[in-house]
């Protein structure tokens, strides 16, 4: 499935990447996101207000602004009244901030008039038709490292200048050198051949001196430090940026990073492997302990969020949560639709109450929630023999997973967008595909894990049919008993911290599942003590085909891994006929 060669370069990797971000965590003078602010920002001022009840879901506040509006005239006038407003605001409503300045196409005008070249950019999609990927300086002129060099300086005293009581509400602010804050020189090439910039070469020198510039005036100060996140840092694709900040970064200061593109949307390429890569730093961290931070931007306004907001919006936020998401940070236009929807404000809220269980040890809640994806690049579950070459661009091997799981519901609406990559799928897919290329495989779980899910209960995929507008959140994936292969049982795990110190008083489980056949029985086991598993809560079905949620409070649990397989809990089919699931809550309550 993956080049073994490869993974042990990234283990070790990440292994001199926690040993001295242990020591970061062991020195650092300031926590730039405390866990209680983990969930929902506010992205771009989508709330005047945050007093009104409404605006319960936010935890933060991101600001952003031009280069061309913090100087929009000419070299020697800055103007960061924006930023100021919205310190103002937070130290007003006890908010702390995400700050940058987008630089690159957002340059000012005037720059080339002052010596700095204007590169002229053929686009690559999905920019073709945007004029502001047009037109970006000459990053590596004399010329323009002057002045975007005393930008740095010139924001980094006024942040550092702001009083007490508002300086303390600056959580990090993020370096930014190229176009959007993706740390790329153009999107695109430019049209004329001596504005090319070898991106591994010279972009990289550039973002280097760059980054020197931010830690001279953010970090080498001798108070008033201001923590730093960076993007494109990764060890494999950006060994030189990654080396530097490891080596350079202050560890009594520390460092952030930005976190992926999954809670844009569900089922895009790459997820499985960035999970793997990133989580264990993110979740219940050994040593290392990484915050990170990625932006819901317009992508919920394209075709395949509007084939259901309400069930685009619930994945994309458990695929953030998936990848160990710390700061779901929210468009403007999507914080405000929010406020006017409230199921939309109730995810919100689930992945606020989700983000913030990073310590099993602590935890106040876990949960499983159901779904199979259909991952091409595993050619274990996946044989090449029977479904074809695993590769990327492989369009019939997609095809031939998805025939396979046809009778569960498993479809490829949009065959073009499979092999395109993340950042084209969130723009241009218009339907659901449930194979793609590294995607997620399981359950989207934190601390609670169904044991061998696949030899006990099978997935299903657009559990009533089609998805409309219609369509319920949780239609999307399930999973299910299969009693003509004697799937009747699903057994549950509780994290291995998770009571070793601290035992439970009380266990709230909710369980939502699908009454869709009459008369149908399912029962809630747990362990009471003895030899058996004995049952907390029976269910029996109306067959409404309606999606319900069964809430029960066991008092002082035994959880000690008492049952099959190790488990501390299980669902069980007490009929012939099978029973459908979204997945399972439980909140804890500790002695």
């Amino acid at each position: 499935m993956h080049n073994p060669f490869k993974k042990i370069v990234s283990f070790c990797f990440l292994l001199f990447f926690m040993l001295f971000f242990n020591i970061n965590l062991l020195l650092s003078q300031k926590v730039a996101v405390p866990i209680n602010s983990y969930g929902v920002w506010d992205r771009g001022g989508g709330i005047d207000d945050y007093s009104d009840p409404k605006a319960d879901f936010v935890m933060g506040i991101e600001v952003s602004a031009k280069w061309s509006e913090v100087q929009a005239s000419e070299p020697d006038k800055f103007d960061f009244s924006m930023f100021q407003e919205v310190l103002d605001k937070a130290a007003k409503y006890n908010k702390i901030v995400k700050i940058s300045i987008n630089v690159g196409p957002d340059s000012p005008n005037w720059l080339y008039e002052n010596g700095v070249p204007l590169v002229k950019v053929d686009s690559d999609k999905p920019y073709k038709h945007d004029k502001k990927f047009i037109n970006y300086p000459y990053y590596v002129s004399d010329a323009h490292k002057k002045y975007y060099f005393e930008l740095i300086k010139q924001f980094s005293l006024f942040l550092r200048n702001q009083p007490k009581e508002k300086f303390d509400c600056i959580a990090f602010v993020q370096v930014k050198t190229g176009a959007t804050g993706d740390e790329a020189p153009y999107k695109g090439e430019p049209k004329e051949e001596k504005y090319s910039i070898d991106r591994k070469t010279e972009w990289e020198r550039f973002r280097l001196e760059s980054f020197t510039q931010f830690k001279k005036y953010f970090n080498d100060v001798k108070d008033r430090q201001i923590v730093l996140t960076f993007n494109g840092v990764d060890p494999e694709k950006q060994p030189v940026a990654y080396n530097w900040v490891m080596k350079t970064i202050d560890p009594k200061i520390g460092f952030g990073i930005k976190g992926g593109a999954y809670n844009r949307g569900h089922h895009l390429s790459g997820e499985q492997s960035f999970k793997e890569q990133w989580t264990p730093y993110l979740i219940n961290p050994k040593g290392m302990k990484l915050f990170s931070a990625a932006e819901m931007d317009e992508s919920w306004r394209k075709p395949i969020f509007n084939i259901n907001t309400e069930l685009g919006f619930y994945w994309s936020a458990l695929s953030g949560l998936n990848t160990g998401l710390s700061s779901y940070n929210c468009s403007k236009n999507a914080i405000q639709y929010a406020m006017e929807h409230q199921e939309i404000r109730d995810i919100f809220k689930m992945y606020n109450k989700y983000s913030q269980q990073v310590s099993p040890a602590t935890a106040t809640t876990a949960y499983s929630v159901f779904h199979e994806g259909l991952n091409a690049a595993d050619t274990v579950k996946f044989p090449e023999k029977t479904f074809g070459k695993a590769y990327e661009k492989n369009r019939e091997r997609y095809v031939n997973i998805c025939k396979e799981y046809q009778s569960r519901g498993a479809r490829i609406d949009d065959l073009d967008a499979v092999i395109i990559g993340q950042v084209n799928q969130r723009e241009r897919q218009t339907g659901y595909n449930d194979a793609g290329w590294d995607i997620a495989e399981g359950n989207f779980e934190r601390f609670l894990t169904q044991i061998k899910p696949d030899e006990t209960s099978i997935g299903l995929f657009r559990v009533r049919g089609t998805i409309d507008k219609n369509s319920s959140k949780y239609d999307r994936f399930a999973r299910s008993f299969e009693n003509a292969t004697g799937k009747n049982t699903m057994y549950f795990k509780f994290d291995d911290e998770m009571f070793a110190t601290s035992k439970p008083e009380s266990l709230t489980f909710k369980i939502t599942w699908l009454d869709k056949t009459a008369g149908s029985t399912w029962s809630l086991n747990y362990n009471k003590g003895g030899k058996k598993m004995k049952s907390a809560l029976k269910v029996k079905g109306i067959g409404d085909n309606k999606w319900k949620t069964e809430t029960i409070t066991i008092k002082s649990p035994i959880v000690n891994r008492g049952g099959k397989f190790g488990s501390d809990f299980m669902l069980v089919n007490t009929d012939k006929k099978d029973d459908i699931f979204n997945g399972i809550e439980v909140e804890i309550s500790r002695k």
